[in-house]
């Protein structure tokens, strides 16, 4: 603890810390977290965020075993090994000297001096164990600190787990189970804890006979929240709502966007300033028109039936425009359209063109008729 008046106390500065941590700005020291007004987070990059769902249903029983949020999706979480290895510098009697009844070192047991620091990392073997499409690749490689890849690498967090039947706690060992190792429980008198960002775990209490060399728990293997974002600003344009004067507003492929000028809608009349394209699909045989035509242009030397699509299938005011592209048409050769069985175009079984380039707007109710127009 700083002596009055030549710096930060660590009272004042575990305030602070907590306070930020339970997302609250610290105005006094006096006041409970609870009582502060002002909010306040932790500052963080998309570069690693989690951008896909957390599987809510994992299992312990299986090392390497990878579980995806959904079937049918790429898998997001794998439960691994780790080594433990104590961090430089953490070793101290954390029950030195008298502050109440906690040491100045925040110990509360009775111990000898022993490091309290320590990092995770995976095994020599992961590249061997794992099937993770990505071992060998960026952060998941053999004996690979977590902390040192500043969050290319985290555990998964039993935060995101579910309430019940939550099985992304850390597991730490004093060695491998199958050497003699014996788990160290949340309970035991040690009081350890687990940053899963970075895989820090430290000991408030150092007991010779709890010291953790083997770790097992979950890592995250899916997208982070940078590339989800680039892989949908990359997909093309999308209408999103209409923006000032009506105009329609759409995203550009560097996610910006667009007021468009030419193009508004009022939520009554769209407005096209500019050129306006349909579809076009060359006929030269027997067809039936498809759901997504517009303009049927006919090339044939010999009679061509064009099919209509059943009516209600389609939506009311839907049209087909058919023509006689190539000039072809007699009294030998004709376009001959025909509605679904039962149904009429203008209150006609069939509509037949035999002049040479003629022509027929037809539109549909929707339910049984075609009409001319």
């Amino acid at each position: 603890m700083a002596v009055p008046g030549t710096g930060s106390t660590n009272q004042a500065m575990s305030i602070s810390a907590f306070k930020k941590l339970a997302g609250k700005a610290n105005t006094s020291a006096l006041r409970e977290f609870y009582e502060e007004t002002i909010p306040s987070n932790v500052q963080i990059t998309t570069k690693v965020i989690f951008g896909e769902d957390i599987p809510q249903t994992v299992s312990t029983s299986t090392l390497y075993a990878q579980y995806s949020s959904s079937a049918g999706l790429s898998p997001v979480a794998e439960f691994v090994e780790f080594h433990v290895q104590s961090i430089s510098g953490t070793t101290y009697d954390a029950n030195t000297g008298s502050f109440g009844n906690v040491g100045f070192g925040a110990g509360d047991e009775s111990q000898s001096s022993g490091p309290h620091g320590f990092e995770l990392l995976l095994t020599s073997s992961y590249q061997t164990l794992s099937s993770n499409a990505a071992k060998g690749t960026g952060f998941y490689v053999n004996n690979q600190v977590v902390h040192a890849s500043n969050g290319g690498l985290q555990l998964i967090s039993p935060s995101f787990g579910p309430q019940s039947g939550n099985n992304y706690a850390l597991e730490l060992y004093t060695d491998h189970p199958d050497q003699g190792g014996s788990r160290i429980f949340p309970t035991d008198p040690v009081d350890w804890i687990v940053d899963y960002f970075n895989g820090i775990v430290f000991i408030q209490d150092f007991k010779s006979d709890k010291v953790p060399t083997y770790a097992r728990g979950f890592i995250y293997l899916g997208k982070f929240a940078n590339t989800k974002i680039t892989e949908a600003a990359s997909a093309g344009s999308v209408t999103l709502a209409n923006g000032a004067d009506n105009r329609i507003v759409t995203t550009t492929s560097t996610s910006g966007l667009n007021g468009e000028s030419n193009l508004t809608f009022d939520g009554t009349k769209l407005s096209v300033q500019g050129g306006l394209i349909h579809k076009r699909r060359a006929v030269t045989s027997n067809t039936t028109a498809a759901n997504d035509d517009y303009y049927l242009g006919v090339s044939a030397s010999s009679t061509v039936t064009i099919n209509l699509p059943n009516a209600s299938t389609l939506t009311a005011g839907q049209t087909f425009v058919i023509k006689d592209e190539a000039g072809s048409l007699s009294d030998s050769v004709v376009i001959n359209l025909t509605p679904a069985g039962g149904q009429t175009i203008d209150g006609q079984s069939t509509l037949s063109l035999n002049s040479p380039f003629a022509a027929v707007n037809v539109y549909t109710d929707g339910a049984t008729k075609y009409f001319i127009y």
